[in-house]
């Protein structure tokens, strides 16, 4: 197993810094509708619902989900 040198962990930190400054921007994005969201919304569209199933009860790995909101749903 390789070991990050300080190049490659300042280059992490800068990426999760970027990360989050835009996670803060979209969690404010009116797009994104966060109220109705919180009130139930389910921000998947349908097909994406069919696609999936019913994942309850199971460990989910969702890759670029961003803030967390599509699998939340």
């Amino acid at each position: 197993m390789e070991v990050a040198g300080s190049d490659d962990r300042e280059r992490m930190s800068q990426n999760r810094r970027g990360w989050a400054l835009r996670t803060q921007v979209h969690l404010n994005s009116a797009s994104y509708d966060l109220a109705s969201f919180r009130k139930g919304r389910i921000a998947l569209r349908p097909l994406e619902q069919e696609e999936l199933g019913d994942v309850r009860g199971r460990s989910l790995l969702h890759l670029q989900c961003h803030f967390g909101m599509d699998t939340l749903s």
